[in-house]
């Protein structure tokens, strides 16, 4: 498994490379026994803790350049990793929806990954995350101020709702996972290049 992720991720690193791809239900994505979204959307579901979600970062990021500008992508935290208290992890969850909040999320989310995979850092605390986002513009009283706020803490309830209606449906068991619309989950190890991600993607969204 562990394997066919690296072949995957290196793939997905290459130059955009023309390619044709006949797209085929189980082997690039499956169904969802979920609604199909109302609107378009692309969903990342995505731990800083998780070493792949780090290295599919820039992965992600070229996909989210590639969409329409009416597709919102958006990246949503668990807090289900092994070996941490789900509270710390949604610590960082409230650190990346404030930083969203003031426009600071790539260098933080960016910091954040460095810090854990890099230096072998962690946060644990909420003082933690509030000092990393001090270094990014963020005053603590901003950031205190907004912590208490009623829709940074919706928007982290939010999160861990989608958590829960997707895993209940079968479709998150693990992250990085990519939803389109509700209702598609695309099978990352069979995507061979980056060119491949966004086609297969733009595809799910026009179904």
């Amino acid at each position: 498994m562990l394997k066919s992720i690296k072949v995957a991720l290196l793939a997905l690193c290459m130059p955009l490379a023309a390619f044709a791809a006949e797209f085929k239900e189980s082997v690039h994505y499956e169904t969802l026994t979920l609604e199909k979204s109302k609107t378009p959307r692309v969903i990342e579901f995505f731990s800083f803790y998780c070493p792949h979600c780090y290295k599919f970062e820039g992965p992600a990021r070229a996909l989210q350049a590639s969409l329409p500008i009416t597709v919102p992508f958006e990246k949503i935290h668990v807090n289900f990793m092994g070996g941490i208290p789900p509270e710390a992890q949604s610590f960082l969850s409230y650190g990346y929806i404030i930083a969203k909040q003031f426009g600071v999320d790539s260098q933080v989310v960016e910091q954040i990954f460095k810090t854990i995979h890099e230096q072998n850092g962690r946060f644990a605390s909420m003082k933690d995350v509030q000092k990393l986002l001090e270094a990014h513009g963020v005053s603590a009283e901003k950031f205190d101020s907004a912590l208490a706020s009623m829709p940074v803490i919706s928007a982290e309830k939010a999160m861990q709702d989608e958590q829960k209606r997707f895993s209940e449906a079968g479709a998150l068991k693990g992250v990085p996972t990519f939803i389109v619309n509700d209702k598609y989950r695309v099978i990352t190890h069979s995507l061979r290049s980056q060119a491949e991600f966004n086609e297969l993607v733009k595809h799910l969204l026009e179904k």
